[in-house]
């Protein structure tokens, strides 16, 4: 494999999808922005959906296994370790929106069959989500009808004010979490006056 062309067909294609999101981009985009011929491209990926499998993968890896580390660190208190996967969704979705809008958007949309670009976003959701269940778990007693809510409010909020304010990343994670610790209290006051 020419790894020379392979490397401009993946940068290409991160900023084209970036740009355009997954739905919006094509093949010719991508190889204009590479500055090759669309046919070399296919003789690296079979089509779009695999080229941004990769891509997306490659880019969710790195910060699932970072939100995993911290959901481990029993050395912080949960709402602690909440706070900086705070920090780390809200600097994923300033620099990769169209990523993040579209996992978020695409997870919730019944495919009869889902390409690989919908499967890597199918699955990055559904490992954002496990992630954060065993969090709230932690956060919310003995009320698991809660938890489901508290991470889509949670992820919601992480979208939304991440997308609207990119740039305010130091008020925006104090945003998210005195959210989420009003929604716990909440949560927990109603647990108290069931009891």
């Amino acid at each position: 494999m020419n790894r020379s062309f392979q490397q401009r067909i993946l940068e290409a294609a991160h900023k084209v999808f970036i740009e355009n999101g997954y739905r919006q981009s094509d093949m010719r985009s991508i190889a204009r922005e590479a500055g090759i011929a669309v046919g070399t491209i296919y003789n690296y990926y079979p089509n779009k959906a695999v080229l941004y499998q990769e891509i997306l993968t490659g880019q969710w890896s790195e910060l699932e296994q970072a939100i995993f580390r911290m959901t481990c660190d029993r050395e912080l208190e949960p709402l602690l370790r909440l706070h900086n996967i705070t920090d780390c969704l809200l600097k994923f979705v300033s620099q990769h929106s169209s990523f993040w809008r579209e996992i978020m958007e695409d997870s919730k949309r019944e495919a009869e069959l889902p390409d690989e670009g919908h499967k890597a976003q199918i699955q990055a959701f559904e490992q954002l989500k496990k992630h954060l269940r065993r969090l709230f778990s932690e956060m919310v007693t003995d009320d698991s009808a809660w938890i489901e809510r508290h991470v889509l409010t949670y992820i919601a909020a992480v979208t939304h004010i991440g997308v609207f304010f990119p740039d305010q990343l130091d008020m925006n994670r104090e945003y998210v979490t005195e959210l989420v610790q009003h929604i716990v209290q909440l949560t927990e006051k109603k647990n108290c006056d069931t009891i």
